[in-house]
C-alpha cells in the first residue's frame, strides 16, 4: 500500500506539472517579449541549454547519447519542424496577440494531427466522434477569428498573429506525423535533447542573421522568463510528460491538450490585471471560442481510432 500511495502521489505531481507548467509557458513567453527579448534569440536561448541539460541528464542515467546518422537526420528534421516551425511561431505571434489566445490556437494541434492522419492511407483514422471533435475545433477557431475579420472586435495585427500561430501548428503537425512515420529507436529524452539542441542552434542563427544580438537586453524579468522556460517549461515538464507516457494511459496524458489553454487564459488575464503583461481581457468571443475548442479537442483525443485504410497492392 505505501508503494501504491507513493505511485499515486507521483502521478498527481506529474499531471499537475504538465497542466500548470505547460499552461504557464505562454505567459512566460509573453513576459519575456514585453521585456524586449528578440523572438529568435529568446527561443534559441531557451532551447539550446535545455537540450544540453536533457542530454547530460540522460548520460548520468546511463543512457547512450549517440544516434545513428539516419536517426540524427530524422531528429533534425523533426526538431526543426516542431520547434523552429511550431514553437518559434508562438514567440512571433505573442508579439501581437495575448498569451491565452495563442494557447487556444495551439490547442487545435490534436485536431490537425487527426486530420493529417485521416488523409494518409497507412495511418489510423479518427472515428465519428473524432470527426465531430474536429468539426467543433474548427468552429471554435472560426469564433475566435470572425470578430477580427468583421472588425467587430480585435485588430488586423491580431488576425495576423493568429495566422502565424495557425501556420505554426501546421508545421508542428508535419513534424509529429513525420516522427510517427520515421520512429527513432533511442531514449525519448535523448531524442528530445537533440531536437532542442539542433533547433536552438538554428534559431540562434536566425537571430544572428536578423541582427537581434544588437537588440538583446537582459533584465531581471527577461532572465527570469528565460530561466523558467528553459529549466521548468522544457526540462522538468518534458521529463514529467515522458514519465506519464510510461505510467499512465495515453488518453489521460493527452488531457493536457485541453487543460493547458484554460490555465493559459486564466494566468494571462491575472497577469494583465497586476501589470506583468499588457492587459489580456477575456471577452465573450474568447470564452465562446475556448469552450467550443476545448469540447472539440476533448472529443477528438478521447475518441477511439479506426484502422488504416487498406491500399490496393501495386502491380508487379
Amino acid at each position: 500500500m505505501p508503494g501504491s500511495r507513493a505511485h499515486t502521489l507521483k502521478l498527481v505531481a506529474a499531471f499537475a506539472t504538465l497542466y500548470v507548467v505547460w499552461g504557464s509557458t505562454y505567459l512566460a513567453i509573453r513576459i519575456g517579449l514585453t521585456a524586449e527579448m528578440p523572438p529568435a534569440l529568446f527561443a534559441g536561448l531557451r532551447l539550446l541549454p535545455a537540450g544540453l541539460i536533457l542530454l547530460g541528464f540522460s548520460w548520468l542515467r546511463g543512457k547512450s547519447v549517440r544516434l545513428r546518422r539516419d536517426d540524427l537526420r530524422t531528429t533534425a528534421i523533426v526538431g526543426i519542424l516542431l520547434l523552429v516551425g511550431g514553437m518559434y511561431s508562438t514567440f512571433l505571434s505573442e508579439r501581437v496577440i495575448p498569451s491565452g489566445l495563442a494557447a487556444l490556437v495551439v490547442a487545435l494541434l490534436p485536431l490537425w494531427i487527426a486530420l493529417a492522419e485521416w488523409m494518409l492511407p497507412d495511418m489510423e483514422r479518427p472515428s465519428a466522434q473524432g470527426l465531430v471533435g474536429l468539426a467543433l475545433g474548427l468552429a471554435g477557431l472560426g469564433v475566435l477569428v470572425a470578430p477580427r475579420i468583421t472588425g467587430v472586435h480585435g485588430t488586423p495585427q491580431e488576425l495576423g498573429g493568429i495566422a502565424i500561430q495557425v501556420i505554426g501548428t501546421w508545421l508542428w503537425t508535419g513534424g509529429s506525423v513525420y516522427s510517427k512515420r520515421r520512429p527513432v529507436k533511442a531514449d525519448a529524452l535523448v531524442v528530445t535533447g537533440y531536437e532542442m539542441l539542433i533547433a536552438g542552434a538554428v534559431l540562434l542563427g536566425i537571430g544572428t542573421v536578423a541582427g537581434e544580438w544588437g537588440r538583446l537586453v537582459l533584465t531581471p524579468r527577461s532572465i527570469g522568463a528565460l530561466a523558467y522556460l528553459t529549466i521548468v517549461g522544457s526540462c522538468v515538464a518534458f521529463t514529467a510528460f515522458v514519465w506519464l507516457l510510461r505510467n499512465a494511459p495515453a488518453s489521460k496524458v493527452m488531457t493536457y491538450a485541453y487543460v493547458n489553454p484554460a490555465i493559459a487564459v486564466a494566468l494571462g488575464n491575472l497577469a494583465g490585471r497586476v501589470g506583468l503583461v499588457p492587459p489580456e481581457p477575456v471577452d465573450a468571443w474568447t470564452l465562446a471560442g475556448a469552450a467550443v475548442i476545448v469540447v472539440g479537442v476533448a472529443l477528438a483525443t478521447s475518441a477511439p481510432m479506426r484502422p488504416p485504410r487498406r491500399t490496393s497492392p501495386q502491380a508487379a
